[in-house]
């Protein structure tokens, strides 16, 4: 810190100016002798949520390939996976409700958009009230409809209040109580996302129905060639010399299309088309 000194001279005042490290002491530096402590503050190390080789999708885009085991794999991260999800009982008429096997949560005690069912390992045969807190644990899994289920569910100590969790399938614990709005969307991130498949081809198969004609193309790995990842619903027929270059070279086949959900167990695109064939 600057001082100033006043010094009366000749009938004149002279100010002089002193730096630290000029005749003064900053304090700064220990006294000669002295021992500096090491600092032993813990280090904690936080886990990424999306650890290398996985895919995080709101970092994806059409224009970056992404292959199509490890789409498949995001695709389906959360499913079969134990959560915890908090929310109001769905109900329809009045104030209350008898549950026996089965309760739909939505966001909203008044909302009509219910975002999952929950079905219990054992019936339950208890009342809730319309605005009450329930939180439920199971295993989260994707219906054949389309829909989530949380199944083999029991009841769980609700939270005080909906809070977001930061978290993902990888490094989710089961046990936090995420808002059930929150786990709909991170359920269904990939839903409606356009990307740009990266894969090895293994086939294409080609339905007639009163509908029309419906071409699909199935990618696997080039480690895995006889597994299905992918489902790709093309947008119109495969030019036969794009036919054949898909047979004579089947790695790195890139098809673009919009991901529309479960296709046969394997990740469905649709209006899809052929990138580099």
């Amino acid at each position: 810190m600057r001082t100033a000194r006043l010094l009366a001279a000749a009938g004149s005042i002279l100010l002089i100016s002193v730096l630290p490290g000029c005749g003064e002491e900053s304090g700064e530096t220990p006294a000669q002798g002295d021992t500096v402590q090491p600092d032993t503050t813990p280090v904690v190390e936080v886990a990424p949520l999306y650890p290398e080789g996985t895919l995080n999708p709101d970092e994806v885009t059409a224009d970056t390939p992404v292959g199509a085991a490890a789409l498949y794999e995001a695709f389906y991260a959360w499913d079969g996976m134990q959560v915890t999800v908090a929310g109001y009982p769905s109900i329809w008429y009045g104030d209350s409700m008898v549950v026996e096997s089965e309760l739909d949560l939505v966001m909203d005690p008044e909302a009509a958009e219910e975002l999952l069912t929950a079905t219990f390992a054992e019936p339950l045969e208890i009342s809730v009230h319309r605005g009450e807190l329930i939180a439920v644990r199971g295993t989260a899994e994707l219906s054949w409809t389309g829909d989530i289920e949380i199944t083999g569910a029991v009841l769980v100590d609700p939270p005080a209040a909906l809070e977001p969790v930061e978290t993902s399938p990888y490094a989710y614990d089961g046990e936090a109580p995420i808002p059930v709005d929150q786990f709909a969307e991170m359920f269904n991130a990939w839903m409606g996302r356009e990307v740009t498949v990266e894969g090895h081809y293994h086939s294409t198969t080609t339905s007639v129905t009163d509908y029309g004609t419906t071409i699909r193309v199935d990618l696997s790995d080039p480690v895995d060639t006889y597994t299905k990842y992918v489902a790709c619903e093309m947008a119109s027929e495969i030019p036969p010399a794009s036919d054949s270059a898909l047979v004579a070279d089947r790695d790195g086949v890139l098809i673009r299309g919009t991901i529309a959900g479960e296709s046969f167990d394997v990740v469905g695109l649709e209006g899809c088309v052929l990138v580099n064939r």
